[in-house]
């Protein structure tokens, strides 16, 4: 089985999703970036270069518009690692290109954006996941460990952190 290729919006050298998002990419062979996606030129240069080197194989550089990424053949999901402000102008290119996304959460900007992201996505039959690093929040993880609201729980694993944690033990 060959690898998903994924092209990553926001990932820079050395910001935020280089340190939280990519590293869980990296370490699996079921998912190998690409190509990359930076506001720009010299970010987008810095990061190929980095991840050519620790991938072994060129990783497109691109910098401005989703556009270019999102239209790449090399491209299969594209991540998009940005401030919330910008997810709907960052997708709504990836989806007119008919390629599944991950998204950071929230999706838009207010209900409205985050409706049409993922009526846009729906429409085209994407494959499509929004990601809630906020899911270590106690609070959080009690509702999702412990009601419906998310679906079916089929398995988990919770670590206790401190004595002060708010979700009772089962």
């Amino acid at each position: 089985m060959s690898s998903i290729k994924v092209g990553f919006v926001g990932l820079s050298a050395a910001g935020w999703a280089s340190i939280a998002l990519a590293p869980g990419l990296l370490q699996t062979q079921k998912y190998t970036i690409t190509a990359v996606s930076t506001t720009s030129e010299a970010s987008a240069a810095a990061s190929a270069k980095k991840y050519s080197e620790e991938l072994g194989h060129t990783v497109k550089p691109f910098h401005g518009d989703t556009s270019q990424i999102a239209s790449d053949a090399d491209v299969d999901l594209v991540v998009v690692s940005a401030k919330a402000p910008v997810h709907k102008t960052a997708v709504m290119p990836v989806i007119e290109a008919g390629k599944n996304f991950f998204l950071e959460w929230p999706a838009g900007v207010g209900l409205e954006e985050s409706s049409a992201i993922a009526e846009a996505a729906r429409k085209k039959g994407l494959r499509t996941i929004v990601g809630l690093q906020g899911r270590h929040c106690p609070s959080v993880t009690k509702v999702m460990l412990y009601s419906s609201y998310c679906g079916t729980n089929n398995s988990h694993t919770h670590e206790k952190r401190s004595k002060r944690s708010s979700i009772p033990a089962k």
